[in-house]
């Protein structure tokens, strides 16, 4: 995702949307110093605190999430342990055993795994209600965002949901809030296209009341609850929120499963050698014959397992006259 559309949604206050994994703002794949983005979207304008306009279109899978959250709580490739490891500045990251690893350098035993990466600032994340009747009879829906910490980070990783029998505090507080929205939609008059000032802070109070009876079994602190507005199911407002993640990548999908760095044994001109024998070279990248494949390209659209072809349309053969005598 570009700086500039990144920016644009900071501003806008849109956060990335949490699938099992939170992912990163620019996703890119690393490889001796060179940073190659795969990514590629433009700017998402922005109406009301929401996107105008779909930029992309869902997988059924993305269309079952439930929130979107600036947390890593939720990263479906957690950090391996094992030896010496160090905690980024910022991150706390709790083990299945409970333990809790702050930013620095540890020694951990092998085998050792992380539950939760938790953030000890403040996070957001933000829950959009399904389609429901208002007061008046419009279908609508409503979007809150919710500013917690996390005060306990034990208890909010290890937390499980009686209901849903899912780990992390994080998930059932959202749960908590999309809950609340479903049981107060009702009472919601949007005949304007908005509702009142009035509806929006009652609507937020009845939120941070029901997360702050939760802080001591979550293991949370409640800090705010906003909420963007009530709107039209029409304008489709939960895949629009959706769509501003990059793309799922499926199992079966070109480029998955590659190591970051999986061109250069093919890569031309040859920047990467093996050595044998100490200064002796063996260089295992072909001869290429254009300049397109002498380029490092972004994986997921070349895999370089063939040359490309080079053809030429042939002239046709032209009449000669003799010269006059």
């Amino acid at each position: 995702m570009p700086m500039v559309r990144a920016a644009a949604l900071l501003a806008a206050k849109a956060p990335r949307w949490a699938i099992v994994q939170a992912a990163r703002a620019v996703p890119v794949r690393r490889s001796h110093g060179l940073v190659v983005p795969y990514v590629h979207t433009g700017i998402s304008p922005f109406a009301n605190g929401v996107p105008v306009e779909q930029v992309r279109e869902l997988h059924p899978i993305e269309k079952k999430w439930d929130f979107w959250t600036s947390s890593d709580a939720f990263q479906a490739v957690k950090p391996s342990l094992g030896g010496v490891t160090s905690v980024p500045f910022g991150e706390v990251w709790v083990t299945e055993s409970g333990s809790v690893l702050s930013a620095g350098t540890h020694f951990t035993l092998p085998f050792t795994k992380v539950k939760a990466v938790k953030s000890v600032h403040t996070i957001s994340f933000g829950v959009v209600s399904p389609a429901l009747k208002s007061k008046d009879g419009v279908s609508v829906n409503a979007y809150a965002v919710v500013y917690i910490k996390v005060s306990d980070y034990v208890k909010s990783a290890l937390y499980l949901d009686p209901e849903s029998n899912r780990y992390d505090s994080e998930r059932a507080a959202a749960k908590v809030v999309k809950r609340t929205l479903e049981n107060n939609v009702a009472s919601l008059s949007v005949g304007s296209g908005s509702i009142a000032d009035s509806d929006a802070n009652s609507l937020a109070s009845q939120i941070e009341s029901a997360l702050k009876a939760k802080e001591s079994e979550f293991g949370i602190s409640v800090e705010g609850v906003e909420i963007r507005g009530v709107f039209p199911a029409t304008q489709n407002i939960p895949d629009k929120l959706r769509a501003l993640d990059p793309p799922f990548v499926l199992e079966n999908a070109a480029g998955h499963g590659l190591k970051a760095d999986y061109w250069n044994d093919v890569l031309t001109p040859a920047f990467f050698f093996k050595y044998k024998y100490g200064n002796r070279k063996e260089v295992v990248t072909p001869a290429a014959v254009t300049l397109e494949w002498s380029i490092p390209s972004p994986p997921d659209y070349h895999h370089f397992n063939e040359l490309p072809r080079q053809t030429a349309d042939v002239p046709e053969p032209t009449k000669k006259i003799a010269a006059a005598h």
